[in-house]
């Protein structure tokens, strides 16, 4: 007689695990299509000039390899090419095509429209960028954070007293009606659902890890996610963080601009140092000028002779050898000892930091800068990004106190750097988010990684985990109002076990639903008053 409550209970029951498994494999997938990203087979240069079909296990560092258009990049590599265009959107988040020149890095998976392209393969294996960003999402999914934890020790208070309830109820029955008792004990037993309290966080975190993962958000450690949610306070380093990389002259102060910038170029044309490049940039498209018997002198600037003439190029004290303070903000071109130009050259700020720092603003967050460079260079990026706060000349000491500082007036505080030199203060933080590229990935010291350029990101990625506390909260309210609403009635005798299945089954399907919202549209920023501007400190 109880053989249909019992097929309809195992049927309801597999659709449920069913989709809940699906739920969870959708969620893996980012790992398995960045696995598919590597090609297995590559075509490397032979010294003769020819091109041999190797596996692209093959590969070793050196090796010149040739990518056909509409193929992806077996390994990390460096563009021989002039030019080329990738898409690196399942690595970066970022759709738009990125335009490659001869010697920037081509991360292994990205896809070349331009081609073909010639490239030196530098990193392989488990050492390339695809490795290590599949390394980070499956540890970050493999890991049980605080909030699951959590869930786990609630669904295992639960399933405790509905044991003893159904005990009781079970009893009550065998006393008032012992023909119901079977079957008003099962009824509780199955209406309840303590997987739905079980899967309301893990179901919750493991969407948001992997949309955060789609968009090139690199979670390290699954409970920065409630961290960052919360957080009231953001602390960025400058250089390599707020700013790129490369600087770019901002100004010549010299009689023949032209001249002097070739003369400097000349002089720099071999040297490795961001100002020298910067000089060589900017003298690109005029007649190149050599130089000769070019030394350079660690810390102060380069020398050479040019057209018979001794030229020097860098601090001011360097350049007309004289005592001095240096200038951090020029680079001085000399003549046989007399100063013939003055080059002012200027930070240029990471795409989209201005954006990224409004939009931290906008949803609440207190900016500020602390960085170790002089006074008048993070002056000029605080202007450029309307920080009011800001701090020049500190060590990484001084970075971790100020840390320690905000935490003990209560706030929670995310730390942004570039993960190297950022390392200290970065694990002083509640939240520590690291930018990083190629094997750096794998041994980033952050919470978060932030793969690529862009910062907007971090914007894009508190806003989502904001969004899943909120999933996570509702699913636990509902999984307690749906226990407490039904296993009543169930005790009560009014719901046959059939009954209790489907809507066991259909509890634990709300909570997945509501999982999957999680990144299908953005959430919209709070309305919070910001924060009273803070004078400028040196």
């Amino acid at each position: 007689m109880y053989f249909d409550s019992v097929s309809m209970f195992v049927f309801f029951l597999l659709i449920g695990r069913y989709l809940e498994m699906r739920a969870r494999h959708r969620a893996g997938n980012l790992v398995d299509a960045m696995a598919r990203l590597a090609p297995a087979f590559a075509e490397r240069l032979r010294a003769d000039g020819g091109v041999e079909r190797i596996g692209a296990i093959e590969l070793a560092p050196g090796d010149r390899i040739q990518i056909a258009q509409g193929e992806r990049v077996p390994a990390d590599a460096s563009l021989e090419s002039e030019v080329c265009r990738v898409d690196e959107s399942l690595l970066t988040g970022e759709s738009t095509p990125v335009r490659k020149s001869r010697g920037d890095a081509l991360t292994g998976g990205s896809l070349v429209l331009d081609g073909p392209a010639i490239a030196r393969v530098t990193r392989v294996g488990a050492d390339t960028a695809l490795a290590g960003i599949a390394a980070l999402v499956a540890r970050a999914q493999s890991e049980r954070p605080r909030l699951a934890r959590a869930g786990e020790r609630a669904a295992a208070g639960f399933v405790a007293r509905v044991l003893a309830l159904a005990a009781l109820c079970a009893l009550g029955w065998s006393v008032v009606d012992p023909g119901r008792a079977l079957t008003a004990t099962l009824a509780v037993l199955v209406v309840s659902c303590p997987c739905a309290f079980a899967l309301a966080v893990p179901a919750a975190l493991t969407r948001a890890l992997s949309v955060l993962a789609a968009r090139g958000v690199f979670v390290v450690n699954a409970d920065a996610i409630e961290n960052l949610a919360l957080a009231t306070q953001a602390v960025f380093d400058k250089t390599g963080t707020l700013t790129d990389a490369q600087l770019e002259v901002d100004a010549v102060d010299a009689l023949d601009r032209d001249a002097a910038l070739a003369t400097a170029a000349g002089l720099a044309r071999g040297s490795r140092h961001p100002i020298a490049q910067a000089l060589v940039r900017a003298a690109a498209a005029l007649p190149p000028r050599s130089a000769s018997d070019i030394c350079a002198v660690a810390g102060e600037g380069l020398e050479g002779t040019i057209e018979g003439r001794a030229h020097r190029l860098g601090q001011r004290a360097f350049a007309v050898r004289a005592a001095g303070e240096p200038d951090d903000d020029d680079a001085v071109l000399a003549a046989d000892g007399r100063i013939v130009a003055t080059l002012r050259l200027r930070e240029r700020l990471r795409p989209g930091a201005r954006q990224a720092l409004d939009a931290l603003r906008a949803d609440g967050v207190a900016i500020e800068i602390a960085s170790g460079d002089a006074r008048p260079k993070v002056a000029a990026v605080a202007a450029q990004l309307g920080v009011a706060r800001w701090n020049s000349r500190m060590r990484p000491a001084a970075k971790l106190e100020r840390l320690r500082e905000l935490r003990a007036a209560g706030a929670r505080v995310i730390a942004v750097g570039d993960g190297v030199n950022d390392a200290p203060v970065l694990a002083g933080a509640d939240v520590a988010v690291a930018l990083a590229s190629g094997a750096e990935l794998a041994q980033a010291a952050g919470d978060i990684v932030l793969d690529g350029a862009r910062l907007s990101a971090l914007a894009e990625a508190r806003a989502i985990a904001r969004q899943t506390l909120a999933v996570l909260r509702q699913n636990q309210r509902w999984a307690l109002a749906y226990n407490l609403a039904v296993v009543p009635l169930g005790a009560l005798g009014f719901v046959p076990p059939w009954l209790a299945a489907i809507g066991m089954s259909a509890s634990s399907l709300v909570v997945i639903a509501n999982a999957l919202r999680i990144g299908r549209r953005e959430p919209a920023p709070r309305e919070t008053a910001l924060p009273a501007a803070v004078g400028s400190t040196p």
